[in-house]
């Protein structure tokens, strides 16, 4: 009986790790993580930034970046972060799972004390923000904060807004899944606010072939928010045109 119950709670504990070994790659241990909190429907924010494991990604990033200047700076969450980091000659993805405009400002911080800049900045944020209560006014003023402090502490003299990223409709129906997409909607309209007061440009149409209408095209996913091969080809050329497009400015 004694075998019996140690070999049971083996089981449980290798059966965890296999879950949240498969969750950090898929791209949703940040979000799981918050969401475990008891309170999470009542919390305007997420709280990633006090998980360990977020702790440990940042202080990796500034280990390997710090006192760098970089050409190309990208920043976002899982959707970005699962390009990894072949994205150009001299750039570097900060993009972090889990990551919103609250959780991307903590980061920052941790960036500009280690002195890492950027000629250049690509912004993909919104898609989980949208999850969570988050007022538009705070979510207005966290991505202004965002842009200032990467054109006035870190140097980036360009600097692109992503908007976020719509899910499938299926997806969309579950809020453990994805935001609903009239609120991604409704954040895409705060990002462009954010744009046009910035004086900034964002790139709706280079991700236009991910979606169909405003929903992730079923083809190109592989859980209904995050992108398959193809969706992450399509989304990572994109992304190399702007910054072709950047370069031709300079």
């Amino acid at each position: 009986m004694k075998n019996v119950f140690i070999f049971s709670i083996v089981l449980n504990v290798v059966l965890l790790s296999i879950i949240l070994i498969y969750t950090g790659k898929r791209g949703y241990l940040g979000r799981i993580l918050v969401m475990a909190n008891a309170n999470y429907l009542e919390l305007p924010t997420d709280t990633l930034s006090s998980q360990s494991w977020w702790q440990d990604e940042v202080k990796y990033q500034v280990a390997v970046t710090q006192n760098t200047q970089i050409k190309t700076c990208f920043f976002g969450d899982s959707i970005t972060s699962m390009l990894g980091n072949n994205l150009g000659d001299n750039s570097f993805n900060f993009a972090i799972s889990g990551l919103t405009a609250i959780s991307q400002l903590e980061q920052l911080k941790f960036l500009t004390a280690a002195q890492v800049k950027c000629d250049r900045a690509i912004v993909a944020l919104g898609t989980n923000d949208a999850i969570y209560r988050t007022m538009d006014g705070q979510f207005v003023k966290n991505m202004r904060q965002i842009i200032s402090t990467l054109k006035k502490d870190m140097g980036a003299k360009q600097v692109i807004l992503m908007p976020a990223f719509y899910s499938t409709i299926e997806a969309s129906r579950d809020i453990t899944v994805a935001a609903p997409i009239p609120r991604v909607d409704q954040f895409n309209q705060l990002i462009r606010q954010v744009a046009a007061a910035e004086n900034l440009s964002i790139d709706e149409a280079g991700l236009q072939p991910l979606f169909e209408g405003k929903a992730l095209k079923a083809n190109l996913t592989s859980d209904g928010v995050h992108l398959n091969a193809d969706g992450k080809k399509i989304y990572r050329e994109a992304l190399l045109k702007i910054v072709a497009f950047l370069g031709m400015k300079i």
